[in-house]
């Protein structure tokens, strides 16, 4: 029997690796004998840059930046062997991880620290960047990284705005950066919320970085007035593209800015990897993440490997921290065979968490010695 493990990271907790060695464990104590393929995975934020190093498909590069609120730190990004690609991860600059949880401020929150990193890799003769997103502790449409690559968004007074997504509405005009016309621009994301409304980027993802009710309306607005004056400085309209919410806006920003082009993180690294010949190849899959819910099949790793799986008639068993009630239906749906939480009903969340790994092996064990009696 062969046993491919393909998870994504528990947030907050364990990486992709870290996920798929505790699996791999669980397995083989069960059954040293298995033939076990790990392959620690990502929808194309969080983790992505970690995973292709480990392939052996480029080279980190770590370089001093900063966070979402200005701080100094180093952070790092993937350059593809062939030193024309770059791979830069949003979360690994203006991730929310960097942030104490009592000093988020959204409003104020920039993404100059991976405008930084996308910066080094053009002047290192990078002539394609592929952005990662996902994480994020920003929601100001990429407007710092626009800022950090040469670019100036002005106010009515011809000064430059502020850093952070409220201060958005004060945009009156933009100055373009100068940067080689030749880029080609991709990004990541895994997510089709739009930039605006009740399931943009400000509604759905502000509350889980922090933001109030009150300043949800703040950074709608300052969203309203930006995709104004991108379409008014260069015709592009950014305020319904599907995944344009993503990272608080920042795939939108990024069509509005340099005319990406929106990817699936999945597809891209499925591509790179073969993924689908993996699967064919494969007994029985094993995949995670820290909570699946309605989101985790809307273009997120759970969901298109379900499909995958399912396409080829391979079964698939899903580990989580937790999972949302009442959709069980549209999991096996989507090509889950079965989803189990590794969650002990008399242990709290930060338990679970604190003893993740062990609890990812011990439920692993348990679902496959179940899987080969049946």
């Amino acid at each position: 029997m062969k046993i491919l493990i393909i998870p994504d990271s528990f947030k907050g907790c364990l990486s992709a690796k870290q996920v798929a060695n505790a699996i791999e464990k669980g397995i083989l104590d069960i059954n040293p004998n298995l033939e076990v393929d790990k392959f620690p995975f990502s929808d194309g934020g969080e983790g992505a840059i970690d995973i292709l190093a480990a392939k052996n498909l480029g080279s980190l590069i770590t370089i001093k930046t900063e966070n979402a609120l200005g701080k100094k730190m180093n952070a790092k990004y993937l350059l593809f062997h062939n030193k024309k690609s770059a791979w830069i991860e949003l979360s690994q600059a203006s991730g929310i991880m960097h942030i104490n949880e009592n000093e988020r401020n959204i409003l104020r929150a920039s993404t100059y620290g991976t405008g930084v990193l996308i910066k080094h890799a053009l002047d290192s003769g990078c002539q394609e960047i592929i952005l990662g997103v996902g994480g994020s502790a920003t929601n100001d449409a990429a407007a710092g990284i626009f800022h950090a690559l040469g670019g100036s968004l002005l106010d009515k007074k011809r000064k430059e705005i502020e850093k952070g997504g409220a201060e958005l509405c004060r945009l009156v005009s933009i100055i373009d950066p100068k940067l080689n016309k030749s880029v080609r621009w991709k990004v990541a994301c895994d997510v089709v919320n739009p930039l605006i409304g009740k399931n943009g980027a400000s509604s759905i993802y502000g509350p889980q970085k922090g933001a109030s009710q009150d300043e949800i309306k703040i950074l709608e607005n300052s969203l309203l007035n930006f995709s104004k004056i991108i379409k008014e400085h260069n015709g592009r309209s950014i305020s319904k593209i599907e995944g344009g919410g993503a990272a608080g806006g920042v795939a939108a920003g990024m069509f509005g800015f340099f005319n990406a082009k929106l990817f699936s993180g999945f597809t891209i690294l499925s591509e790179i990897f073969d993924l689908e010949s993996q699967i064919r190849s494969a007994d029985l899959i094993f995949t995670g993440e820290g909570k699946i819910d309605s989101q985790s099949l809307n273009g997120k790793l759970i969901g298109r490997l379900g499909v995958l799986a399912k396409e080829n008639k391979i079964p698939c068993i899903c580990l989580v921290g937790s999972k949302e009630k009442g959709l069980e239906e549209n999991f096996y749906e989507n090509g889950l065979t079965k989803v189990f939480s590794i969650q002990k009903k008399h242990m709290t969340v930060e338990q679970s968490k604190s003893n993740a790994s062990e609890l990812l092996s011990e439920t692993a064990g348990k679902v496959l010695g179940y899987y080969i009696k049946k």
